[in-house]
């Protein structure tokens, strides 16, 4: 799923396969095409005395996405995110909680599979937008709930493990996007990839069992039994019927229902901590990989080589969060980036072109701010319970593509107004999420929890552990 995922998104008039220079005629010796690119503004030239360089089919030179209509091209991007996978993630994240999590993510990737293979067919720019919104609903939805789906089927000793492994093929999705840059040349073709993908991933969902977390929360006694008896035909270390036992909750009135998170005070300050965990997460990896399409050289080797760092990067998370804890891995990611932007700070020529003190700066960045959504999402997984674990999450994970926004604006305003101001911008808001990891409870060793019951007693310990301060 994070290959399409990270393909899906990457469909925009602007990346990937965009046209190349443009070539005029008469430039040269009257009648033949010239080499080069124009050396005239095209939009002042008549449409039969200019092309595009190469004859790949893209966005813009099949819509004619330049000149007066350039400003449309960053649209389909827009449009993906906002409404489609803001809509997106608080449907799925609900459906998940209250029909199941492997229901949801059916519907949601077969949508996305139909919802691909149409859109190739689009002869018009907004056919095209109608259809990328789609397709931001049904992937931006199943981005959280099969985290969720797959976790809950994790062990906590090794769930951080399983998670920088899932993860590895978000890196393989990034590295994709920029071969695809590089050798499609037809945007349509990668609808279809999508599309043929996505409904593989369909048909190899029907053998992966319901979620037996889901089930215990929402009482369905047989079917769980018959996962556990799947569950031990395939592992070593068995578990005994008899040890079985469904939880009795109100799951009409607390399945899917976010609200209930805010009746209790203490539960309520974890959670809006966790929100900045996730915007901050957004912002700081976003902020970081704009900062990478500075550098200079090919803007697609630059893509690929950051999703290539990335792999280890979350690797070493996921060993740090097995043996250091969840508050302790992401306090430790935080100061790699908060040194990391103060070094650069006191780079000479931070207001010129990229030096190679920066460019390590930017590595070291992304080591902090790669493997933090991975610690992230495993905090608010556990932290949060089974009844709303899928609906709370896909909240956080909206509010986090504000962060990502944010990250955008950051950088512009170390280009725009001063060298310095991004790198600031980054350090005050590592610094604040500091502050707040420290208040967050420490999950590790913990037992996942099946009701809000469950974790407002959770809270309550918390808070009886945490040493009081001396005066």
């Amino acid at each position: 799923f994070s290959i399409i995922y990270v393909l899906s998104s990457g469909i925009n008039a602007e990346w990937p396969l965009r046209p190349g220079p443009m070539l005029c005629k008469g430039q040269c010796n009257g009648t033949e095409w010239c080499e080069g690119a124009c050396t005239v503004d095209v939009c002042d030239l008549d449409s039969d005395l200019w092309r595009w360089e190469n004859k790949h089919r893209t966005l813009i030179s099949e819509f004619n996405l330049n000149c007066k209509n350039s400003l449309y091209k960053s649209v389909a991007g827009v449009v993906f995110f906002v409404p489609g996978m803001a809509i997106g993630l608080l449907f799925a994240g609900y459906l998940s909680d209250k029909i199941g999590r492997k229901k949801a993510n059916m519907i949601m990737m077969a949508g996305s599979a139909v919802v691909s293979l149409v859109m190739g067919f689009s002869n018009s720019y907004e056919m095209f937008l109608v259809f990328q919104a789609l397709l931001g609903l049904t992937l931006g939805g199943t981005m959280v709930t099969r985290v969720v789906w797959m976790l809950e089927f994790i062990a906590e000793s090794v769930r951080p493990y399983a998670s920088a492994i899932s993860a590895q093929f978000f890196c393989i999705g990034t590295v994709l996007v920029a071969v695809a840059d590089m050798y499609l040349e037809d945007w349509r073709m990668l609808d279809f990839i999508i599309s043929g993908y996505s409904a593989i991933y369909v048909v190899a969902m029907v053998f992966i069992p319901e979620s037996p977390h889901w089930l215990v929360t929402n009482q369905r006694d047989e079917e769980l039994r018959n996962v556990i008896k799947k569950l031990n035909n395939m592992n070593t270390k068995k578990i005994s019927l008899k040890e079985v036992k469904i939880v009795p909750v109100t799951k009409h009135k607390e399945s899917g229902n976010i609200c209930v998170l805010f009746s209790d005070k203490k539960i309520f300050i974890t959670v809006l901590g966790l929100v900045y965990q996730w915007f901050l997460a957004s912002f700081l990896y976003y902020g970081f990989f704009n900062l990478a399409g500075k550098i200079q050289g090919s803007v697609q080797w630059n893509i690929a080589i950051m999703g290539i760092l990335e792999g280890p990067c979350i690797l070493l998370g996921g060993l740090a969060t097995t043996k250091l804890g969840r508050k302790f891995t992401l306090a430790i990611m935080l100061i790699v980036v908060i040194v990391s932007s103060f070094i650069a700070c006191f780079d000479a020529n931070i207001t010129r072109d990229w030096t190679l003190r920066r460019v390590f700066t930017l590595i070291g960045s992304k080591f902090g701010s790669g493997p933090m959504f991975f610690v992230v999402y495993i905090l608010t997984l556990e932290v949060l319970p089974t009844s709303i674990r899928a609906v709370g999450m896909s909240t956080c994970s909206l509010i986090a593509r504000g962060g990502a926004a944010f990250g955008g604006v950051a950088v512009n305003l170390g280009i725009t107004v001063n060298g310095y101001l991004n790198y600031v911008v980054f350090i005050g808001a590592c610094l604040i999420g500091l502050a707040i990891a420290y208040l967050l409870p420490e999950t590790k060793g913990n037992t996942l929890k099946q009701t809000v019951r469950d974790q407002r007693q959770a809270a309550l310990d918390h808070r009886e552990t945490v040493p009081k301060p001396v005066v």
